[in-house]
């Protein structure tokens, strides 16, 4: 996602929305849609009221603040590539797994195949020779 901050200044995007972040009008233009960045508005404010909840005692400046706020989203967004990074390797393997699988359906169906077809010849041999004795 690409969102450009616009105060005036014309960019080749194709939308354009405002939100507010933190109480303060924020013009974006960019490629995603109105809704998409109305969404990123609203976990920044909500990461940003809960931040401010942990430091409503401290009187702590709105520049660390806003340092907390990008620390915790990074945060965040770090934990989300690693758990996306584990569950690929285990999607890997799965698949892996199910070629294995798919491999043995495979073989057993050829054998069963191969087991009717004794079977059959074996019945068949069988009803011969039992014919063959009534005579």
């Amino acid at each position: 996602m690409r969102i450009v901050h616009v105060m005036g200044c014309e960019y080749m995007s194709k939308n354009r929305v405002e939100v507010v972040i933190g109480g303060n009008i924020i013009s974006l233009q960019g490629n995603e849609s109105e809704e998409h960045m109305q969404r990123v508005a609203k976990v920044i404010n909500e990461k940003l009221a809960e931040i401010q909840g942990n430091y409503e005692k401290m009187h702590i400046g709105q520049s660390k603040i806003n340092t907390l706020l990008v620390l915790n989203l990074a945060d965040e967004c770090v934990k989300r590539q690693q758990a996306l990074g584990s569950h690929t390797t285990s999607l890997q393997e799965i698949k892996l797994e199910n070629e294995k699988l798919k491999e043995t359906v495979k073989e057993l169906t050829l054998q069963l195949a191969h087991t009717r077809e004794q079977l059959a010849a074996a019945t068949h041999q069988g009803k011969k020779e039992h014919g063959n004795r009534g005579r």
